[in-house]
């Protein structure tokens, strides 16, 4: 087939222009990502626990990232991080507990590539890849999106080799002890409810996981306890509610969605069933 001269030559000014612009196209499509996580979070904040005063927030249903698709490249499932985030949500919790905002960014040290964000996945490898990625740098960054970095790193993005987001409901435990090495931590895993009320007197920082037909699931939970005191403990639920229907859901008293309390007579209603428990290393004298 023939092509004219003055056809050739508009396809040469053509190719020639989205070269040269391509610059721009990616930086639109970097602001248009940074502009869609420059929206506050919903729910997830600074919140004052009773007795204990503001800590670090987290909801996995937060509504600007609650719809981000949570799974590992080689699943065929599209499960947002609303419907099975708690882990890595309620890990990230435990984390800014323990570790100062100026510390976050240690993580990136482990990461296979650096972590990024856009508005459709936790992931690059679950990406569309018909937008931006947004790449995290500043403190404020891994301070505002730790959730989301910490559901890259359960799907895979990490030296570590731990892969803990599969086909399975909701996500294995294997990428924590991962993340308190990253952070330097010192990391056990415990049973015992008294030793883990022990551990959250003593300044560690206690991840419980609940099982099924307990008061704050269905199907298995993860929880951040964020303080006790002589007649309650105070709950930091990822997964941000204003109702529990749920077995023993009434036990649980909602002082703002995200945080509640139990009594301690009511503790048992919970189905605590493990502890993963965080400690700042002591520096030897």
């Amino acid at each position: 087939m023939r092509v004219s001269f003055r056809k050739s030559g508009w396809i040469i000014v053509l190719c020639v222009f989205l070269i040269g612009n391509a610059h721009i196209c990616c930086a639109d499509n970097l602001t248009l990502a940074e502009a869609f996580f420059s929206r506050p979070e919903s729910v997830s904040g600074m919140i004052d626990v009773p007795g204990k005063g503001p800590m670090r927030y987290y909801a996995q249903n937060d509504g600007l990232w609650g719809a981000l698709v949570y799974e590992q490249g080689d699943v065929s499932s599209s499960r947002p991080i609303r419907d099975s985030g708690c882990g890595p949500t309620a890990t990230a919790m435990a984390i800014a507990a323990l570790v100062p905002e100026s510390g976050l960014r240690r993580i990136s040290d482990y990461a296979d590539t650096p972590y990024a964000i856009c508005e459709c996945s936790v992931n690059n490898a679950r990406c569309n890849h018909r937008h931006g990625r947004y790449l995290l740098t500043s403190d404020r960054d891994y301070a505002r999106f730790l959730p989301l970095i910490f559901a890259d790193f359960a799907t895979g993005n990490n030296t570590f080799g731990v892969y803990s987001r599969g086909v399975a409901m909701g996500t294995s435990s294997g990428f924590i002890k991962a993340i308190a090495a990253a952070y330097g931590l010192d990391y056990r895993y415990i049973t015992d409810y008294e030793e883990a009320i022990a551990a959250l007197l003593s300044g560690s920082a206690v991840v419980a996981t609940a099982s099924r037909g307990g008061a704050f699931t269905n199907t298995g939970h993860y929880v951040f306890l964020a303080h006790i005191d002589n007649e309650k403990l105070y709950i930091l639920d990822p997964l941000c509610r204003t109702e529990y229907k749920t077995t023993g859901g009434n036990k649980l008293e909602i002082i703002q969605p995200g945080l509640v309390a139990l009594t301690h007579e009511n503790v048992r209603a919970a189905l605590f069933n493990g502890f993963h428990i965080f400690s700042s290393v002591t520096p030897q004298n």
